[in-house]
């Protein structure tokens, strides 16, 4: 009986001086903080990016629209207007990628209702148009691009579409000047 309580007060005394044991800790708790402040830093740079690029993007839609807007783009065919507006946007984007739907608005309904459609697995579901407004008639003018995004850990991730990117619209509505 003496040999067992002596056993057990050792076996105490080597768990309370583990316990109280210090030169591990710090490696502990990096190792519990350091995947959520990796997954921050990378997040936080991939939604800066999304958020230039989206910057990017809107400023060269409204540099398209004002090609519209002043009649110079009245005889372009659709290739012709995205090689002008890829002129602008080059650097951040495959030109290929870029989709363009410009119209005329006939009404406040087709303005709302203009918008291209993706399916669940981010292909797009209607077709999108290039016409030409006439002097005078409000035009919609919007640019698409799906940007490819990267999964983080943790299950955040910035797609909003099925294919695993993330669409970026832009959306011009104005009024074609008279020549």
């Amino acid at each position: 009986m003496g040999l067992l309580r002596q056993t057990i007060k050792a076996g105490l005394r080597a768990a309370a001086a583990f316990a109280r044991r210090q030169e591990g800790s710090h490696a502990v708790e990096f190792a519990l903080v350091a995947p959520i402040f990796i997954v921050l830093i990378f997040a936080t740079a991939q939604a800066a990016i999304i958020y230039l690029a989206e910057a990017y993007l809107e400023t060269a839609t409204e540099e398209a629209a004002r090609l519209v807007l002043t009649n110079q783009a009245g005889s372009m065919t659709a290739s012709q207007f995205q090689t002008a507006l890829c002129n602008n946007i080059t650097t951040l984007f495959t030109c290929s990628n870029i989709m363009v739907n410009l119209a005329p608005a006939t009404s406040e309904t087709s303005i709302v209702t203009a918008a291209p459609a993706f399916n669940s697995n981010g292909t797009l579901a209607n077709s999108l148009t290039y016409t030409q407004p006439d002097p005078g008639q409000i035009a919609v003018l919007q640019v698409l691009y799906q940007w490819p995004v990267i999964g983080l850990p943790l299950g955040w991730n910035f797609a909003n579409l099925g294919n695993g990117t993330y669409l970026m619209m832009s959306t011009q509505v104005f009024i074609v000047e008279a020549q």
